[in-house]
């Protein structure tokens, strides 16, 4: 905790006295680094709603969501037991943080401590000296390639289409106020849409939100798309004589009936629409047998009696509402929940139509004989309709079934599946010809934490899998219960309901307990790159970006771990136009980004910004165009990160501090949606609170507000239940004190390890890639440092399955993705000076008439030493000798002098 410095000699020739030079003085000088310090000074921004006086910030819930999306400043606590010290957010403090008064780590002690009004006091500041930075601004550089970094809000299109599709929120997501439909010019107004409005309404500060389906966005390796995922199928075949004839000569036909649940796997509900599945891939010859004559009756093709593809509607907005189903149930495809349909009632060779044959919404009973499509055999008849019969039924090799999942009417692609194998050739058992039993059914479902019981997150941890793929493959699915014979499936099977697994609901149950959401779409602006964990690869697992898995990645021709040194989001998007301070400064999105005075002086302006991707042009006296400059996506010229963190801390403290970012202390809180477990949701102005001073990590960073409310034990609605759904449902991970103490000893630990092995991490890239210096103990493979030191802490012990309450690297980074840096930009410069008696002192007994103290605060800049150079160009396109020796302008921000009494 002391720091010695070496005093270096002042010595002047011709002093009276003295012969040769005499020595009339000292000085001494030490640079430290604040960057490695925890920035515990900084305000909430956010807590003042006139700072945010612009869409969509101009509500209450959405400006609260802010403080979920990212670190807005570390939160001081004792390095042993992590227990809160103070709170910059606490009401005692916001008039000073709030305002970035707290320039100097002395001004720290003046604050209040928590839950008290006494002050903090240099007692205990000091011990904290080299723990805690008031705040730390940072320079948005590219570290790994050099010059700054591209912001992701002015151009998605740098990550491909499909990322640009995805981070387009407002073009799938409803307006909470209702658009006026347009008129055909004389007044008329276009037809409503068929879809039913959400119920409860909108709220005027609406949790809620729901999203249009769309179908997929692929450009190389991303991949976006809102749709649903199927999660059981039954389709089941009856061969029987015509109105179970027990005649001479009885015709023969085929009937089949079918079971189909699909799932919203998102956070946010679902605008439903009908819908329709296709199904190829059936059987190419079923042959009748006569078992009491031994000869065949004659054979039949699937595909030509129901058509290739067989169509099965769907029916959503034009279904009747079955008595007892809520209302809000009805309007809405919920978060995380799961629907069925069943084939409806008799449809005696009516065909498919254009809608498909037709399906009962609400219904999981598959128990009535009149069930499903029927058509006559065309002339088949069996010799006597009282004999027995079975069937031989033959397809191609490996045979499986293949399903789209399409808009009704539409043809337009949801989702397509491949079904799990089945056995391209089977016997049935011999039944009556006339019965109603049902001989045959092709049964699986999405293999999911039930089927793998000694690793219940197989199914959203293996690559391929990702439901929402364009395409799932066979193994994302699993045959029924009874395994992958069809003809084991007989005598009116049609079982789905298990309690114990993720995605089944019971029949009558509308509770949220069922409900498993696992992925979430932007709701807002984006303002961390962690969030990109829900973005889709095509062929990868879930949650690739940011996390171990994903380090070999690449997106558009860049590695994802790549993307933590390249990019950063402001939030300024199109048509987010931010509010000013009364200085004239921006408020960005992002509450830690602090601009800076343009060149000339002048603050910056959105139309600044908004100008690197649509450069201005001009004309010359000849009315020719003069092309402005290139366009551009680093809008890093025009900021700095406040908050800042240097990952190469190696102290404790400091890392516990920074976990601990994102917190809610009061007045803050985290405010939910209280859902009923009668319908599965609620109004807007039904919530609840969490106040907290721990560490919060989101999977659920911009939507875990609307299916936060869970309780364990009870997914089988109100029967008791092993499936976790609960732990699906909260997206917010909750670290005690002492869980952060830990986790953060773990990361100092591995910190200090890498410095010593190899020196300090050069990009953000190098700490969150695979290095065998993390993988000691039982570890099979190269572990990443945050990987290492979540598992060494044993944070996910008490946690029985891979869900959003299983802390992953990327959940941290979402956290601290725009606030992690590998090198440090704010600087503490001190400095000593002495006055020596040059008549009675010497080099051994120096004679000290005076001394001073001082300190200066510097802060590295975007703009190069010489203007010459525009901050963006890259280093190796400077065109300056001296930025090439001298690089980025320092500039000092704040300067004091010192007494003994502050050393």
């Amino acid at each position: 905790e002391r720091i010695k410095v070496r005093t270096i000699p002042i010595t002047a020739p011709g002093v009276p006295g003295v012969a040769g030079n005499a020595l009339i003085g000292r000085y001494a000088w030490w640079v430290g680094d604040q960057g490695v310090k925890a920035p515990v000074g900084v305000g909430d921004r956010t807590s003042v709603a006139a700072n945010f006086a612009y869409a969509p910030y101009d509500v209450t819930d959405v400006r609260n969501r802010l403080r979920q999306q990212m670190a807005l400043g570390a939160g001081a606590a004792t390095a042993s037991t992590g227990a809160p010290v103070f709170e910059p957010r606490d009401t005692n403090n916001t008039t000073v943080t709030t305002n970035d008064r707290v320039l100097s780590t002395s001004q720290l002690a003046l604050l209040r401590r928590s839950g008290a009004t006494t002050a903090v006091g240099l007692a205990l500041l000091r011990p904290n000296f080299h723990r805690w930075s008031p705040n730390n601004q940072a320079v948005l550089a590219d570290t790994a390639a050099g010059g700054l970094r591209n912001d992701l809000s002015l151009a998605p299109g740098l990550l491909g289409s499909a990322f640009a599709a995805w981070a387009d929120y407002p073009a799938y997501t409803e307006p909470t106020v209702p658009v006026v439909p347009p008129t055909d010019g004389e007044g008329t107004a276009a037809p409503a849409p068929v879809s039913p409005s959400i119920l409860p309404a909108y709220g005027s500060d609406p949790i809620r939100r729901r999203v249009a389906l769309t179908p997929h966005v692929i450009d190389g390796e991303g991949s976006h798309q809102i749709g649903p995922v199927l999660t059981y199928f039954l389709l089941t075949f009856n061969v029987r004589t015509i109105n179970n004839s027990t005649a001479t000569k009885a015709p023969l036909e085929v009937r089949a009936r079918w079971m189909i649940s699909l799932w919203n796997p998102y956070t946010s509900a679902i605008v439903p629409e009908d819908l329709q599945l296709e199904i190829t891939g059936l059987p190419t010859r079923v042959t009748i047998i006569n078992d009491n004559t031994g000869l065949p009756v004659g054979s039949f093709s699937p595909a030509v009696v129901f058509g290739n593809p067989l169509v099965v509607s769907l029916p959503w907005a034009s279904a009747p509402t079955p008595a007892g189903v809520p209302a809000e149930d009805r309007t809405s495809w919920l978060p995380g929940r799961t629907y069925t349909w069943v084939s409806s009632a008799d449809n005696t060779g009516a065909g498919a139509g254009t809608t498909g044959f037709a399906s009962s919404f609400y219904n999981r009973t598959l128990s009535s004989a009149g069930q499903g499509v029927v058509f006559p055999l065309g002339g088949l008849s069996i010799a006597d309709g009282s004999h027995e019969a079975h069937f031989d039924v033959a397809g191609s090799a490996n045979l499986s079934i293949n399903l789209n999942v399409v808009r009704g009417g539409a043809a337009v692609r949801l989702a397509a599946l491949r079904s799990c194998d089945f056995p391209p050739t089977f016997v049935t058992t011999k039944q009556p010809a006339s019965g109603s039993d049902y001989q045959f059914s092709y049964v699986f479902r999405l293999a999911e934490s039930l089927d793998t019981p000694a690793a219940p997150g197989t199914w959203l941890t293996t690559d391929g899998r990702d439901p929402r793929g364009e395409e799932l493959p066979p193994e994302a699915y699993v045959p029924g219960e009874l395994g992958n014979d069809p003809a084991l499936y007989n005598q009116s099977y049609s079982k789905i309901s298990s309690p114990d697994r993720l995605l089944d609901r019971e029949s009558n149950s509308y509770s949220y307990n069922e409900d498993v959401p696992v992925f979430e779409l932007p709701r807002t602006p984006l303002l961390s790159l962690g969030a990109l964990q829900h973005f889709q690869l095509v062929g990868s697992r879930p949650f690739i970006v940011g996390n171990p898995w994903g380090a070999a990645s690449t997106l558009n021709g860049i590695r994802t771990v790549d993307f933590f040194d390249r990019f950063f989001f402001s939030g300024l998007v199109p048509g987010v136009t931010p509010s000013t301070t009364a200085a004239g400064d921006l408020i960005a999105p992002n509450p830690l980004l602090k601009p800076l005075r343009k060149r000339d002086g002048n603050r910056v302006a959105i139309a600044d910004v908004r100008a690197l991707i649509s450069p201005p042009t001009s004309t010359d006296s000849d009315g020719n165009v003069i092309p402005g400059p290139a366009a551009s996506s680093r809008s890093s010229k025009f900021f700095v990160q406040s908050g800042a963190f240097n990952l190469n801390s190696a102290d404790a403290g400091a890392w516990a501090a920074v976990l601990r970012g994102v917190r809610f202390p009061a007045p803050q809180s985290f405010a939910y949606l209280g859902a009923s477990t009668d319908t599965g949701t609620a109004d807007d102005g039904t919530t609840a609170t969490v106040q907290s001073t721990d560490a919060q990590f989101f999977r659920f960073s911009q939507t875990a507000q609307e299916t936060y409310k869970a309780e364990p034990g009870v997914a089988g609605g109100t029967d008791a239940s092993a499936a976790n759904t609960h732990l699906f449902r909260q997206g917010m991970r909750t670290l005690t004190a002492a869980q952060v103490v830990d986790l953060s000893a773990k990361i100092a630990e591995f910190v200090a390890a890498k410095h010593t092995a190899s020196g300090p991490f050069l990009s953000v890239a190098e700490f969150l890639s695979p290095n065998a210096l993390y993988s000691g103990g039982a570890s099979a493979t190269d572990r990443t440092l945050l990987e290492a030191a979540i598992e060494d802490a044993a944070i996910n012990s008490a946690i029985p399955e891979f869900s959003s309450q299983w802390l992953t690297q990327a959940d941290v980074l979402t956290a601290l993705a725009p606030i992690l840096f590998p090198r440090s930009d704010t600087f503490l410069v001190r400095a000593y000076g002495d006055a020596l008696n040059p008549a009675t002192s010497s080099a051994t007994n120096a004679v000290v008439e005076g001394r001073a103290w001082c300190e200066a605060l510097v802060q590295r800049v975007p703009e190069y030493f010489d203007p010459a150079d525009d901050p963006e160009t890259l280093p190796a396109a400077l065109t300056s000798p001296l930025n090439t020796a001298n690089g980025r302008r320092f500039k000092v921000i704040h300067f004091r002098w010192l007494t003994r009494s502050d050393i």
